[in-house]
């Protein structure tokens, strides 16, 4: 039985409708438990916060949290170098999703800059349904895949069968925009307004493979 075998490819450009501001507090103490306490008051400081924003008490997610030691090298009269314990962090790294808007983006930004809490920030930009992004692609690769197939049977003389077999390509796909927001933390504090960006779509692709019989 002759067969053909054709792969297909599947691109799709998105525009972002999702910001995603990733937070990361640090606190220390040479008490674990200070350590932990302190970073508890830290994102009860950051809840209040969001909800003086009109967020959930429950919007700000953990994405990590993580208490270590630490220790520092110290060098002694002699010149030899020893580990020397420095005390205790816990590292807390949270994310905050919200629609597409930059006007809001600059108030989250602004006041938790200002608040004690201090966390590092980073902001990228994706899309909330990615399950439909990635049917979509999945319905553009199969449709790529079967032109190709009735084309090259066409030039063949032959015609296009029974589907035999589906091979997918199962790859992670990132749904985050290359464009970055990057801000000085003073400048955050500062700032009421936010410049009207529009983050660059995010372009992704997909692949898929057939076999069809041939007739």
């Amino acid at each position: 039985m002759a067969s053909i075998i054709v792969r297909g490819t599947g691109s799709i450009s998105v525009k972002p409708d999702l910001i995603d501001l990733g937070l990361d507090v640090q606190t220390r103490s040479k008490d674990c438990g200070e350590a932990m306490e302190k970073a508890e008051a830290a994102l009860t400081e950051l809840r209040t916060v969001l909800e003086g924003l009109g967020f959930e008490r429950d919007s700000l997610k953990t994405s990590n949290f993580n208490v270590y030691t630490e220790y520092e090298s110290v060098s002694d009269e002699n010149g030899m170098f020893r580990n020397v314990f420095k005390g205790y962090c816990c590292s807390h790294s949270m994310s905050l999703q919200f629609p597409m808007n930059t006007e809001l983006l600059a108030s989250v930004l602004r006041d938790i800059s200002s608040s004690s809490a201090a966390p590092q920030l980073s902001v990228r930009f994706s899309v909330k349904d990615t399950e439909a992004v990635r049917d979509e692609l999945i319905r553009l690769s199969a449709a790529d895949a079967k032109h190709k197939a009735l084309v090259l049977c066409e030039a063949s003389g032959a015609k296009l069968g029974k589907l035999l077999k589906i091979s997918y390509d199962r790859t992670e796909k990132s749904f985050e925009s290359q464009a970055r927001y990057d801000l000085d933390m003073n400048c955050m504090r500062a700032s009421t307004k936010a410049v009207n960006i529009s983050p660059d779509d995010i372009s992704l692709t997909d692949c898929s493979e057939f076999e069809w019989e041939m007739i």
